[in-house]
């Protein structure tokens, strides 16, 4: 990870909250000074008001709802929302609305000082009337009871086009505010667009100061019975991997909500632990199932701590690969998934222990993998693959890399399977997997099964251009690969005359000259679908 993504992650997350914030800020700011020195009027001039009669039904929708969105209905409504929040401990999101609400006396104030006459209107006699135009009173108070409404509600909503229409029905109530204090003439065009403004800037300060993260979270978690005798699950998350963390939280509250389980552990991976201290964090916690949302570097981290312990692991697919999610069948939709992992059945597949030559030269480096490793060539082509391309163009990623090494040098590897004679094979890479499909779906091993008690090994050497080409033709067509040698075991070894790349489930590991795989047969519990 370069150093600039690593400055990103230490970055507050209410960071782009506070920078909208004073951005819009000091886009009120100017726009004030254009308005109150007359620069703004051409816009009044160019839109004025239509002609609308008090008596008319048009009339008196317009001041119905007026009066329904009087700046004073809206604080009531935003402090008693505070109130509750206090008293049921959600101090954050009672902090974001109490400063959401002083954005209406702020209005007040600004009005007061400013004392902008409003339009000549037959609706003078309105209590809509009172007091300054500038800024629009029902606008800004409306913005910001907008976005009390949006706020709370995307707590509970899971999916982006919920949130959307959410979204689009908060901006629809503050468009027909602006539209019924143009049509009645109360405020000028100049007054409205201030008013959004101060709205929208408020909105964010709340925003920013309570902690979106902090406020999601607790009020979807309002409903759930502190004294549930529901299960509790354990998250570990890569953030690196989502662009909105606050939607993975919404979404993972809202399925807790729903299947009554308590509420969820969030344990955050970081840069040098892709999860094994996380995962030891929630054995300790005692929760009933561990969720993962990362790629396959995540996944192997925790499944190589919950292995043997009894405790089932989730998958929430978040990466590129996300091989061993593919081969069981998980569904790649972040909702279907974390239905599936709160009410779908655990079921038991093998782990690998592998053990490596330590790079400290110390002895022997024990890890574990679930879907595949390998020396040589692969492992070569993980190490050259980009991080950014791989967001980019996924799994094509890999493809490059692989043209970037095309002329591999071969090295001599000896193969010990079970208990059986060690053979010699000149190979450029050795492939072991604990199930059969690779990236972009490519059936590699297609009679593996990750609960054979078995390992399936490849070795391949392919010096001219029309092996390649058939070893390529063969992989993507699914057909046993004629002229390499394949075969499976309960445990294998593999010596090399020369130390040579390894990976595991697609994460580089260093180089090695001894690489010994044996099954850990039905040691890990994994939510998946029945097959």
């Amino acid at each position: 990870m370069s150093r600039i993504s690593r400055a990103l992650r230490r970055l507050p997350r209410h960071l782009p909250e506070a920078t909208l914030a004073v951005l819009f800020a000091l886009l009120f700011l100017a726009w004030s000074c254009l308005t109150l020195t007359g620069c703004a009027t051409v816009l009044d001039t160019h839109i004025p008001p239509p002609l609308l009669r008090p008596r008319s039904y048009l009339g008196q929708v317009a001041e119905a709802l007026s009066l329904v969105t009087h700046p004073f209905l809206i604080v009531i409504a935003i402090v008693s929302v505070a109130v509750f929040s206090f008293r049921r401990r959600m101090r954050r999101l009672s902090l974001a609305l109490a400063v959401a609400a002083t954005g209406i006396p702020l209005q007040t104030t600004i009005a007061f000082a400013t004392h902008r006459p409003r339009p000549h209107t037959v609706f003078a006699d309105s209590i809509s009337h009172i007091g300054g135009a500038y800024p629009a009173s029902h606008v800004t108070a409306m913005t910001l009871g907008a976005w009390v409404l949006v706020t709370l509600t995307r707590a509970h909503r899971r999916g982006t086009i919920s949130v959307a229409q959410w979204t689009a029905i908060g901006s629809g109530a503050v468009l027909l505010t602006a539209a019924c204090q143009w049509l009645m003439g109360l405020a000028h065009p100049s007054d409205i667009v201030g008013g959004l403004l101060l709205g929208i800037a408020m909105a964010n300060l709340a925003l920013s100061v309570g902690g979106v993260d902090s406020i999601l979270s607790a009020w979807a978690r309002l409903s759930l019975r502190r004294d549930s005798g529901g299960k509790r699950a354990a998250i570990v998350f890569n953030p690196t991997k989502f662009d909105d963390l606050s939607l993975l939280r919404r979404r993972v509250e809202a399925e807790v909500h729903a299947a009554r389980w308590k509420p969820t552990l969030w344990l955050e991976t970081t840069v040098d632990d892709a999860g094994h201290e996380p995962a030891r964090r929630a054995l300790a916690a005692g929760v009933d199932l561990v969720l993962v949302a990362g790629g396959d570097g995540t996944v192997r981290a925790v499944s190589s701590e919950l292995a043997g312990t009894g405790t089932p692991m989730a998958l929430l697919p978040s990466g590129t690969g996300n091989l061993l999610a593919r081969n069981l069948g998980v569904p790649l939709d972040t909702d279907a998934a974390l239905s599936l992992a709160l009410r779908g059945r655990a079921g038991a597949i093998d782990a690998v222990r592998c053990e490596t030559d330590d790079p400290n030269g110390t002895g022997v480096l024990t890890q574990r993998f679930v879907v595949m490793a390998g020396i040589g060539l692969d492992a070569q082509i993980m190490e050259d693959t980009s991080d950014d391309l791989k967001k980019v163009i996924r799994s094509g990623a890999y493809a490059l890399a692989a043209v970037q090494n095309a002329a591999p040098d071969p090295f001599m590897a000896t193969v010990t399977l079970d208990d059986g004679e060690p053979t010699e094979h000149p190979v450029v890479m050795a492939l072991l997997g604990n199930v059969g499909t690779i990236t972009a779906g490519v059936p590699l091993f297609p009679q593996a099964s990750p609960s054979d008690g078995k390992v399936d090994l490849m070795l391949a050497n392919p010096d001219r251009v029309v092996d390649w080409a058939r070893l390529g033709a063969q992989i993507l067509t699914g057909r046993v690969q004629e002229g390499f040698s394949t075969t499976s075991a309960s445990r294998v070894r593999i010596t090399t005359d020369r130390p040579v790349p390894f990976e595991l489930d697609g994460d580089t590991a260093g180089t090695t000259r001894s690489l010994t795989v044996e099954i850990e047969p039905r040691a890990l519990l994994v939510v998946a679908p029945e097959r």
